[in-house]
């Protein structure tokens, strides 16, 4: 179905990349609109998007031949309003509410979905304020393509880079079904996520670099589905909570733990009464035997640490279960797809994502500690499937798209 999509862009050297976003919109038959700031239009030139989207190229909120009310009429117009690149600044001023152009202020006044495309330098996206503001918006119901990580145009390497074409095409076509139909209304799916720890004595512990980013990711998407999510989530420094959409908070429930032992106490209270588990914690595999009480004095000698295996949170929910559909995810630094089959047929999983992680001093795009991710599904019964690496956000989405689908042929 077509829709009017109103696109706001933001000064990035990222910008002339939206040429090609409203071009593709255009050949699926939406409608669309866009807003330049006036530092976009150093980037893109307005003639560009006025030719690719047969329409008027918005910047200013005065002038001849504009009314009073033009930011109020596409505010009322738009389906969707997608700000792609979406520099510091500007997330920042629609994180307070400033409304001191034509872009935040239609932002201000409309009650379409957000859609948030951020693009800007590393060092600026992890500030705590640039996370700040981002974490506001999510609160207010906004929705995210997040930035790649790679070489940015300045040169440095790491997370800001402007979200794939495809990716953002991608996730405002999801943003759209989502508001017009709700697939997964009625299921409530048990959640697992984060790490979980293991104490060595009173102040250490062992952990692993999970932030639980995929499984906010995924409880997210579900929620906007219409699903209700009990996630049981493994808590430490900076891991990721799931914000439910607008409406949606009475659907969300979260239980916090830190052992697996806790995550498996937790989760078998809450198995009885959901429908489908997904995995997604980076569960420890190994517990300290015999944590010390009190803190362990500095020593010159070496330690030995009696490490014992960890209860199995996966093998005892599926051993528990009473009809319940498994998802799986596996984090391999070798021979992903072959180990990820051998996990989904020995822990008796109907679908398993298989991704690669980093070995010790090397980095990826997929796996802990980065907004990205990709990988393969492997489904029982069925050929793999592969996906390209995206944001985690949209990685979400497209996993659901496919548990929909095989849900509804059960029905």
């Amino acid at each position: 179905m077509a829709s009017n999509i109103l696109i706001g862009i933001s000064g990035s050297i990222a910008a002339y990349k939206m040429a090609d976003v409203v071009s593709q919109l255009k050949k699926q038959g939406h409608q669309v609109q866009c807003i330049l700031t006036e530092s976009a239009t150093h980037f893109v030139t307005p003639l560009v998007l006025e030719t690719l989207s047969g329409n008027p190229v918005r910047s200013a909120v005065f002038g001849a031949g504009i009314s009073g009310t033009e930011h109020i009429d596409l505010a009322r117009w738009a389906d969707i309003f997608v700000i792609a690149p979406a520099s510091a600044n500007t997330i920042a001023k629609l994180s307070l509410g400033l409304a001191d152009d034509l872009l935040t202020t239609v932002a201000l006044a409309t009650e379409a979905p957000l859609l948030i495309a951020p693009a800007m330098n590393t060092v600026m996206w992890n500030k705590p304020v640039t996370q700040g503001h981002l974490h506001a918006l999510a609160d207010a119901g906004a929705r995210f393509v997040d930035p790649a990580a790679g070489v940015l145009a300045c040169g440095e390497v790491g997370v800001g880079k402007l979200a794939s074409v495809e990716s953002i095409v991608l996730a405002i076509k999801t943003q759209l079904s989502e508001v017009q139909t709700e697939d997964l209304s009625g299921l409530h799916v048990l959640i697992t996520s984060g790490p979980t720890t293991t104490p060595i004595d009173a102040v250490r512990y062992i952990t692993n670099h999970s932030t639980g980013r995929m499984g906010a990711a995924m409880a997210e998407a579900a929620l906007a589905r219409g699903a209700r999510v009990s996630m049981v989530l493994g808590v430490d420094k900076g891991v990721v909570r799931p914000v439910a959409p607008t409406g949606g908070a009475d659907r969300l429930r979260i239980i916090e733990v830190r052992t697996a032992e806790e995550m498996a106490e937790a989760a078998l209270k809450i198995l009885p009464e959901v429908q489908g588990v997904v995995a997604t914690a980076a569960v420890m595999d190994y517990r300290v035997a015999s944590p010390s009480a009190q803190k362990l004095k500095r020593a010159d000698a070496a330690t030995v640490l009696d490490m014992v295996p960890s209860v199995d949170v996966l093998g005892s929910l599926r051993d528990a279960a009473t009809g319940q559909w498994f998802l799986g995810f596996a984090a391999e630094t070798d021979n992903v797809v072959e180990n990820g089959q051998g996990k989904l047929e020995r822990k008796r999983l109907d679908f398993l994502f298989a991704n690669p992680v980093a070995r010790i001093g090397e980095k990826s795009e997929t796996g802990f500690q980065v907004d990205t991710n990709g990988g393969t599904l492997l489904i029982k019964g069925e050929e793999p499937r592969p996906f390209n690496t995206m944001g985690k956000t949209q990685l979400a989405q497209q996993i659901w798209a496919v548990i929909a689908e095989r849900l509804a042929q059960q029905d």
